[in-house]
């Protein structure tokens, strides 16, 4: 038995006309290399400046926004009362700053407390940080974790707390 070459010609021309006209790709929309990145600042600032007072102010040495949100590097946020937050990241959401790595929050009335992550709404002033955290006030020390922090009102709650409090007297 001899196997022809036109009939193996033919096998693959079969094959190749099946497979132009039987397979159709699905067409894609093109992604961007740089995702959904709209605009990149250095050395950002934003001021809210009210007639009564300074108003807000953050600053951050890099901010990036995004179509649905802005993430920033090395972010300051100062309110209206002199509190301070400063964190190493932060992301800007529906009215909520997520912010990571070393995050240091600092009151007016000399409260401090540092954690690693933290949300902070600036609706409602309020600070939530779930994770472990210390609050440093004078000499005193207290560690605990699922901090929360009202700015307005000055109340602060936390759980599984373990303080080393230290009472300083005043000498006259």
């Amino acid at each position: 038995m001899v196997l022809r070459i036109e009939y193996i010609l033919m096998v693959i021309f079969t094959v190749l006309i099946v497979s132009i006209f039987g397979f159709n790709p699905a067409s894609k929309e093109a992604i961007s290399s740089t995702g959904d990145r709209e605009v990149e600042f250095k050395n950002f600032s934003v001021y809210n400046v009210k007639e009564d007072n300074t108003g807000q102010q953050m600053h951050a040495l890099k901010a990036t926004k995004y179509k649905k949100y802005m993430d920033f590097n090395e972010v300051d946020l100062i309110d209206e009362q002199g509190n301070s937050i400063h964190s190493d990241k932060a992301k800007f959401e529906n009215d909520l700053l997520y912010m990571n790595d070393n995050v240091k929050v600092s009151r007016d009335d000399g409260v401090k407390f540092f954690t690693d992550n933290l949300t902070y709404s600036l609706k409602e002033k309020e600070i939530l940080a779930k994770e472990k955290f210390l609050l440093e006030y004078n000499k005193s020390t207290i560690r605990g974790e699922n901090l929360e922090v009202n700015i307005d009102g000055k109340e602060l709650s936390g759980y599984q707390i373990d303080a080393s409090i230290w009472f300083s007297s005043e000498k006259q």
